[in-house]
């Protein structure tokens, strides 16, 4: 009898301790310039922020968050004009969006942080690392970066961008099935939550859109190859969005200097929703990696 109380005892407090383990997720609120940004928070140790893409909040990391702080304070924002954060009637790019993350770092404290940016958010976190080097540890860009779009350079499909900011239900779905490369995960519930997410972010999205067309917020050659922040490229083999990995992700590659580039198999525009577990690990890889390398 005593010997099953003690294994009871035992396997009770196994769980508790797994329990405790597990990092809690905190919403947060803090006032930068004025507006109110929310953001999630988790974990303890080195910081790193998670950026979101367009239309986009920060629940597009929630298979990412508990898993990366484990090890690291992640901070998830949501990046102004998205999502539960203000909304003020501005002319958004990324120079604007990047102001604002610089400042919600300053506000919380802290001098600097490695920038785990998606799609536009890999836009805010390069124009960050070439703009405020100081305050950027580590930079892992997530199928985007933001090139400056050249004067001769094609205009975007104009049904594209349409569903991009898509103002029904089957502009949601027919952007949903071309960011993602396994068409089942697009169900009638995801739907309607980007569609929502969506129509909450319309004004934001269209005038974020209008600046990339204009090269507002863009980042030049010239200027990629200025970031000295260790840097990890990730991108879905499958991305219909931003292209496939040997456009954009090799040319980032080649400019910024010492950097990876790892293909992610079987995933479109969003790998950290479609592969989370290896998404995640090459994430922690390479920042345990940094931070072991710096420390020597």
């Amino acid at each position: 009898m005593l010997s099953k109380l003690a294994l009871a005892a035992a396997l009770f407090s196994f769980m508790a301790s797994s329990l405790a383990a597990k990092p809690t997720t905190i919403e947060k609120d803090v006032t930068v310039f004025g507006f109110r940004l929310h953001y999630r928070e988790a974990g303890q140790g080195k910081p790193i922020v998670l950026l979101h893409g367009l239309g986009g909040d920060g629940s597009r990391w929630e298979p990412n968050i508990a898993p990366l702080a484990a090890e690291f304070h992640v901070f998830v924002l949501d990046e102004i004009g998205f999502g539960q954060s203000d909304k003020p009637l501005a002319n958004y790019h990324n120079g604007m969006l990047s102001e604002f993350l610089v400042g919600f770092l300053r506000t919380l404290g802290i001098q600097k942080a490695s920038l785990v940016g998606n799609s536009m958010g890999g836009f805010v976190a390069a124009y960050t690392a070439v703009h405020y080097p100081d305050m950027v540890d580590r930079l892992v860009l997530v199928d985007g970066a933001g090139y400056k779009r050249s004067g001769d350079e094609p205009r975007r499909d104009p049904h594209v961008r349409q569903i991009q900011n898509g103002a029904t239900r089957e502009e949601t779905r027919e952007l949903l099935l071309l960011m993602l490369h396994d068409k089942s995960l697009v169900t009638d519930q995801m739907v309607d939550d980007n569609f929502v997410m969506r129509l909450r972010s319309s004004f934001t999205i269209s005038k974020w859109l209008d600046a990339s067309e204009n090269g507002l917020g863009g980042i030049t050659a010239e200027e990629m190859r200025t970031i000295k922040a260790p840097t990890l490229i990730l991108w879905g083999k499958y991305d219909q969005l931003a292209g496939p990995p040997e456009r954009t992700g090799e040319r980032l590659h080649g400019d910024i200097q010492g950097s990876h580039l790892i293909v992610i198999d079987n995933a479109g525009h969003l790998p950290q929703l479609e592969q989370p577990e290896q998404f995640n690990n090459l994430v922690r890889e390479f920042l345990k990696a940094q931070i072991t390398s710096r420390a020597q």
